[in-house]
């Protein structure tokens, strides 16, 4: 009798539970809502918008919720205007039994800055074009020189994100010169130095023989001995002295 009593018990309790929350509940229908509340991931790393701009724009495209009742929100199509803004990457809304709309962005986040052509943009770890905007200047390795489009989205976008991920080498590089035959050219931020990489192909080799140049000889001659470090042969690494009359 026991058994069957605790057989009952486990079919008809859930029932009798999901039951009593859906009479009780109050209908979405009548849920209004009060406020909304935008939550901007990444925003002490990242300022391309802010959250006082995400609400603008909200107002500014005509889908601000409060006011209106649950069943007139379509969040959906919130996360669809928000999400034509080329700043943000996601953008999740949800409603909340309180009456408040939550919204989560997370930002696009850069890892190149490139001038080229006329034009001034971001590619970013999609290897996507990302524009700039007055409101934040990422610090980030600056490439300009004889640059296309489709050449930074692919060949300068996995340059730039093995930098990124490279605690070393995101603290040396600072400027990436592209000349008209496809060669790329380093500025580092330490010593007075250009590095010569050749054709960007096999960027994660070359760099490790610099690394060995960087770890053994020059805290030794001095980081401003040579005038420039050529990348571009296999397995060498080829310094030239510095003109002792400059």
């Amino acid at each position: 009798m026991k058994k069957i009593f605790k057989y009952l018990l486990i079919c008809i309790l859930p029932a009798y539970l999901i039951a009593a929350l859906i009479y009780y509940a109050p209908a979405e229908g009548n849920v209004k809502c009060k406020r909304i509340e935008v939550h901007l991931a990444d925003s002490t790393e990242t300022h391309f918008t802010s959250v006082n701009e995400i609400k603008k724009e909200i107002t500014e495209k005509g889908i601000d919720p409060v006011g209106k009742l649950y069943s007139e929100i379509n969040t959906e199509k919130m996360e669809q205007v928000l999400k034509k803004n080329q700043l943000i990457a996601t953008a999740e809304c949800y409603k909340t039994p309180s009456g408040t709309i939550k919204i989560d962005i997370s930002q696009r986040v850069p890892v190149i800055r490139i001038i080229a052509n006329g034009e001034t943009y971001y590619i970013d770890s999609n290897g996507k074009i990302m524009p700039t905007t007055q409101n934040f200047t990422a610090y980030l390795p600056l490439a300009t020189g004889f640059i296309s489009r489709d050449y930074a989205k692919d060949k300068l976008y996995s340059l730039a994100l093995f930098l990124k991920n490279n605690e070393f080498w995101n603290s040396q590089i600072e400027q990436i010169y592209v000349t008209p035959d496809k060669e790329i050219e380093i500025i580092p931020r330490i010593g007075d130095n250009l590095i010569l990489m050749g054709k960007i192909d096999n960027f994660e080799r070359k760099l490790e023989n610099l690394r060995y140049l960087y770890d053994q000889a020059l805290p030794k001659v001095g980081w401003n001995k040579y005038d420039t470090i050529s990348l571009k042969y296999e397995n060498q690494v080829i310094c030239t002295r510095r003109d002792k009359n400059n």
